[in-house]
């Protein structure tokens, strides 16, 4: 069988935009908010950490509240912690599957549980459509995009962001790459991500690899590279976030 790493690189080579990887059942309620080990083995609830999930990113609702203010939708909108700093003027929808999310998420916008397939929205109704990290749990991505295209307006924003499973780190780390976690089904590069987004009519505007202006740029993840017998550090491009705009 291949290596994650030829996978991912024959992506180069097809018209495929993503490979499918570890498909199984995660319960995205109580076990999935609450307190749980991070790759690195620490515990952590996630349920306290809403202050630290803002500042994570800040990048983009800061870039929300530079745009003129009409309807937003955040799919997968979980403890609604990036609509929380997304300014009262914006009217603030958001899709949740989990119900335990659903009570903190309603305090700041107003939320559909269930699945982008089961939304009551219009066809037209959003000005921007935010999905973050979201993409990579879903079975159909090609599916989800569709609608989403449907549903935002003609000029309107769409932001998406989702790990680069060829990025620096996963070539180097192989199967120690902190982002194989469960839950993370369809794994997308940097260049089919681009053909994903421009194959479905989008403009990309700009695209950010958040990392050096964050918390997690620091000498002892910088250190942590030197040894891939154990899981990868964070680092530049395990994250990357398409800014753009639909185009009909």
């Amino acid at each position: 069988m291949n290596t994650l790493l030829e996978q991912m690189q024959s992506l180069y080579n097809t018209e495929k935009y993503f490979i499918e990887y570890n498909d199984a059942d995660i319960d995205y309620n109580e076990g999935y908010w609450g307190e749980i080990v991070d790759p690195d083995g620490k515990k952590r609830d996630l349920l306290a950490e809403k202050d630290q999930q803002i500042e994570d990113v800040r990048y983009v609702w800061e870039y929300v509240n530079s745009l003129t203010v009409g309807k937003i939708l955040d799919v997968g909108c979980g403890l609604g912690s990036l609509l929380s700093a997304v300014s009262d003027k914006w009217d603030k929808y958001g899709i949740e599957i989990s119900k335990t999310a659903e009570k903190f998420a309603s305090k700041h916008c107003k939320v559909h549980v269930g699945n982008l397939f089961d939304c009551p929205y219009n066809v037209d109704q959003f000005d921007c459509i935010t999905m973050y990290h979201v993409i990579e749990h879903v079975q159909d991505p090609i599916a989800n995009i569709k609608l989403i295209k449907k549903l935002i307006k003609n000029k309107g924003t769409l932001i998406i962001g989702t790990p680069d499973f060829d990025s620096g780190c996963a070539r180097r780390f192989g199967e120690n790459y902190r982002l194989l976690g469960p839950g993370h089904i369809r794994l997308f590069s940097n260049d089919s991500m681009h053909r994903f987004l421009r194959d479905h009519g989008f403009k990309i505007n700009k695209v950010e690899y958040p990392f050096f202006n964050s918390r997690l740029f620091n000498k002892g993840n910088l250190i942590r590279l030197l040894d891939i017998s154990k899981v990868s550090p964070p680092f530049y491009g395990n994250y990357m976030t398409f800014f753009c705009t639909n185009q009909k």
